[in-house]
């Protein structure tokens, strides 16, 4: 009789397993219809980005690049700009090219000329 009534326990939670199980696999399949569904309105909706938003990330990216650039150091200014005398430039190429001010500028002239 124990024999008897351990079996039928274990059946009953054999069959309670399998409802279990099958319940899990519609819920399963009616949730991979409806993935499908969504992945083929979006292939009709179409793959083109706005322009839009294409000019806002572009947008974006160059405001961090601009971030990004690194000021020439002082030192490597005067550098440039005493090449730069040297070939030639004058007060404002030397200004706007190496970022001296004007002082610095002529200053770096000055120095070339009294050195040739």
């Amino acid at each position: 009789m124990l024999l008897e009534s351990g079996v039928l326990a274990l059946l009953l939670l054999a069959v309670g397993q399998m409802a279990l199980l099958v319940k899990l696999w519609r819920q399963s399949h009616r949730l991979q219809q409806r993935v499908d569904a969504l992945w083929r309105n979006a292939a009709d909706a179409g793959t083109d980005v706005p322009t839009s938003m294409l000019v806002t990330a572009l947008d974006r990216v160059e405001r961090k690049l601009g971030q990004v650039e690194r000021p020439v150091l002082p030192e490597r200014s005067w550098e440039l700009a005493k090449q730069l005398a040297r070939e030639g430039a004058d007060v404002e190429q030397l200004v706007a090219c190496c970022g001296l001010s004007r002082d610095e500028a002529q200053l770096i002239l000055a120095m070339r000329t009294s050195m040739v």
